[in-house]
């Protein structure tokens, strides 16, 4: 097996289930919504830090291992925190569904800006 692939392999179905679950959650919150411009557009902000993180998994190859390890970590955190914050959501509702749906995914982003971005910056100092 290639190196990190126990991880790899686990941080891709993370990541698969974690955007699976957000959409099944977020559409489950907005069952009342009628307009389709409106759902589009949220299905497409919870997807991105999924899309994101799949993107930079497929260019990884070259990066660092240090890099990639983060990346896989990332992407299992993400999908972790995402689902567990939609799931409180669901069960409890105690906030406008609107606000958690908005700010999940933009938190998700900078998680992964500042894992990435700071292993990154590492690994480069480590190489000069």
């Amino acid at each position: 097996m290639a190196e990190g692939g126990g991880l790899r392999t686990t941080a891709r179905f993370a990541l698969a289930a974690g955007a699976a679950g957000s959409i099944v959650l977020m559409l489950r919150a907005g069952s009342r919504q009628r307009s389709l411009l409106l759902i589009f557009l949220f299905t497409a902000w919870v997807l991105s830090p999924f899309l994101g993180l799949a993107l930079a998994n497929l260019r990884a190859s070259r990066w660092p291992a240090r890099v990639r390890t983060a990346l896989h970590a990332t992407m299992i955190a993400v999908p972790a925190m995402c689902l567990a914050i939609y799931g409180m959501h669901a069960a409890r509702g105690a906030m406008k569904a609107g606000f958690v749906y908005l700010v999940v995914p933009a938190a998700a982003w900078f998680l992964i800006a500042v894992a990435l971005g700071v292993n990154a910056i590492a690994a480069s100092r480590r190489v000069q």
